[in-house]
């Protein structure tokens, strides 16, 4: 019978094998499915450590460059309000802070990245350069002055990398602290009433943003000089012999930082130390009034100071502090003021020291002055430049001249307390007046004691804004003063 049909069994067997193929074909797809899968998972996994692979060499790269410790350090200035009540205590300072901060960053990045800034290719050049080559050779010396700056900067670029932009945001954090402290002291000096505008003034002055983001030494030596004044305001205005031995090391300490930074500071120390010593917050009319503990230290101190100063002569070879201090002191500042009016530029204004005589020394010495409190004068105006250094000067001559008629009109602590910011100010000038001898220069070393008269200055001077537009407005002297 089967090969009577053939057909049916044909018919049997093929559709007997369609049977099996359906049954195969699920597991055929999920074979494929898995093979898929497995392919997709190889080149996703391979993909992912690539990936992982780029990161590890591109944070890598960062950290050698510096750039990571570069940016880390800018969260950390822009987050300062979160741990200072200082700037965080009004919405005005915060925004004033916010604002001279991106100032100073904005011409950070231009540096770094885009072109070169004013003030930021002689001097800044130089220091970066040197630092660099000392994170190569790391060759330390026991020094002060611009060589131990740079060999600090260069031991940041050994540890973190050799960045220009690195280097810029320390000097910006640097600046950051330098706004805290300037709030405190104007808190200390009863001065409150206009702190945010104050706050705008120190660190929106053109000088202070372009100067102070570079790698310069300006924003470390004021910082160091307003921490000196804060710890030796506070020695007088907090009562305990604890608190002011505290305060007084302090003090000592900022002051070290201060001479290291810059050895012509090494002499206006031996002036501050008797200076605060001897200071007091309320008028007395005799030396009597002075405390025990201060005149303690006001023996002791100096005696270490200068033993320091003769350490340190002996050591860094620096026989000119000691030589000036002679009998020749005078004209080995006429030969150090030679050297600058010899050399050929457009801002020198070449004012020689002349001491033929008393009263051509008395006079010289004046003229010195004067030219480096206010030039350029109209006659050295050439370019715009110029023409922005005059502004500062004329904007720097009614600052002066307010602090001045705000300490004449004071009373009691008031009175004492700007006198002593005015003796500071005068004095520091003074100093940097001596070996300065253009006004390109001068503008960098105004930077020192700008702080001071926009502290003393500022709150006289909106006062007069505000009795032109509004009239007469009176703050009492109790508002006025307020101490910590």
């Amino acid at each position: 019978m089967s090969e009577i049909n053939p057909l049916s069994n044909n018919l049997q067997n093929q559709s007997g094998l369609e049977g099996n193929s359906s049954l195969d074909e699920p597991k055929l797809t999920a074979k494929k499915t898995i093979y898929f899968h497995r392919k997709k998972f190889y080149t996703q996994s391979i993909l992912i450590a690539l990936a992982l692979i780029c990161i590890v060499v591109l944070l890598g790269q960062l950290l050698e460059s510096g750039f990571l410790a570069a940016m880390c350090l800018l969260v950390g200035i822009f987050s300062m309000p979160v741990f200072s009540k200082e700037l965080r205590q009004d919405k005005n300072i915060l925004l004033g802070y916010f604002f001279v901060i991106g100032l100073h960053e904005i011409v950070a990045f231009t540096n770094a990245y885009l072109f070169v800034t004013y003030g930021a290719d002689f001097d800044a050049g130089h220091f970066q350069k040197l630092s660099e080559e000392f994170a190569v050779y790391s060759e330390w010396k026991i020094t002060n002055g611009a060589q131990l700056y740079t060999q600090m900067l260069g031991l940041v670029y050994l540890w973190f990398g050799k960045s220009h932009l690195l280097g810029e945001q320390l000097s910006i954090l640097v600046f950051a602290f330098s706004c805290i402290i300037l709030l405190k002291i104007i808190r200390l000096c009863g001065m409150a009433s206009y702190k945010n505008l104050s706050l705008l003034a120190f660190g929106a002055l053109p000088t202070m943003v372009f100067l102070g983001s570079v790698t310069l030494r300006e924003s470390y030596q004021v910082f160091s000089i307003m921490l000196t004044v804060f710890f030796g305001l506070k020695m007088h205005m907090e009562r305990g012999i604890k608190k002011f031995v505290f305060y007084l090391i302090g003090f000592i300490l900022s002051m070290v930082s201060m001479c290291l930074l810059h050895r012509g500071l090494i002499g206006y120390s031996m002036f501050l130390v008797p200076l605060f010593l001897v200071w007091s917050p309320t008028p007395s009319k005799s030396f009597r009034y002075v405390k025990k503990i201060r005149l303690a230290a006001f023996i002791i101190v100096p005696i270490a100071l200068v033993s320091l100063i003769i350490m340190s002569d002996k050591l860094l070879g620096m026989e000119t502090y000691t030589r000036l201090f002679s009998r020749d002191g005078l004209e080995r500042i006429s030969r150090i003021r030679l050297g600058p009016i010899l050399t050929p530029g457009r801002t020198t204004y070449g004012v020689p020291f002349d001491i033929s005589s008393l009263i051509m020394t008395v006079y010289s010495g004046l003229k010195i002055y004067v030219y480096y409190l206010f030039a350029p004068f109209p006659w050295h105006v050439k370019n715009f430049l110029d023409v922005y250094a005059f502004i500062e000067s004329i904007f720097r001559l009614g600052l002066i001249f307010f602090s001045i008629k705000y300490w004449s009109n004071a009373v009691g602590s008031q009175r004492q307390i700007l006198g002593l910011m005015l003796i500071l100010y005068f004095s520091i000038t003074l100093l940097f007046s001596i070996g300065t001898a253009n006004f390109g220069t001068s503008i960098r070393h105004h930077m020192l004691s700008w702080w001071i008269i926009v502290i003393t200055g500022i709150p006289p001077l909106m006062e007069k804004l505000n009795f032109i537009q509004f009239g007469k407005v009176k703050i009492s002297r109790k508002e006025q003063l307020k101490p910590l």
